[in-house]
């Protein structure tokens, strides 16, 4: 990495995490207010797009161009899901971000299956996963068949991740699969705060982890995408 390599990425992690202090401070304490931290957050995330866009047209590497597309799509999943109540048109580009990633994987790892054959997999899972919706007779909403797709994929590309780093270990792989741990983490955290909304459970102990879930879903998120974002500036 060169010096003008490490001064951006030093750049870059300060600005985030100036901003994560202080929406942060937003989520916990209340201030700034809603509108502020809201803001604060999305312009966390374009930051990223910035930092991966820079990097690609600077590399010239077909993987960094796939990671900046994903950055882009997650801007505006974010997007719908901060400003909007659009959560389903949020979802399916999330569900594109993930795909993205899939191929971004492919250039990571060792290529011993292809991109294709690893989408198969999800797609059949996916319709495992829908099957057993209807044997139970669940109600099956656009918004819900669009997030078990999503949540399939990004389970898949976190275990494809942790198996690039212990069969090719790199730095860019590390950092990589670290982001894409983090994503997961931030992503339970929104489904244990969106449970609320299809059950009703007393226990003092789901209502803090419920409070919790409010707080820890962007303390995730957003080290997750940084961590997303710095893994294309390494080189193999």
């Amino acid at each position: 990495m060169t010096e003008e390599t490490k001064r951006g990425m030093i750049g870059f992690v300060t600005a985030e995490l100036l901003l994560y202090l202080i929406f942060m401070t937003g989520d916990i304490f209340g201030y700034p207010g809603l509108d502020t931290v809201t803001l604060v957050k999305y312009c966390s995330i374009l930051l990223c797009n910035v930092f991966t866009l820079t990097y690609a047209l600077k590399y010239r590497r077909r993987e960094n161009f796939i990671l900046s597309g994903g950055l882009f799509f997650t801007a505006v999943s974010d997007y719908f899901l901060l400003f909007t109540d659009n959560f389903t048109f949020g979802m399916l580009t999330f569900c594109a971000v993930q795909i993205l990633y899939l191929v971004y994987l492919y250039f990571l790892g060792e290529r011993r299956r292809g991109v294709a054959g690893r989408l198969l997999v999800n797609i059949l899972l996916w319709a495992a996963a829908l099957l057993i919706l209807l044997i139970l007779q669940l109600p099956v909403s656009l918004l819900l068949i669009t997030a078990a797709f999503y949540f399939i994929s990004i389970l898949h590309n976190v275990i494809t991740a942790v198996g690039n780093v212990r069969h090719k270990f790199s730095n860019r792989n590390l950092i990589f699969a670290v982001g894409m741990i983090l994503f997961l983490l931030c992503d339970i955290n929104v489904g244990i705060y969106n449970m609320d909304g299809f059950i009703t459970v007393e226990s003092m102990t789901f209502q803090k982890l419920y409070h919790f879930s409010e707080i820890a879903m962007w303390m995730f998120y957003l080290p997750a995408q940084v961590c997303i974002s710095i893994s294309g500036i390494f080189k193999e």
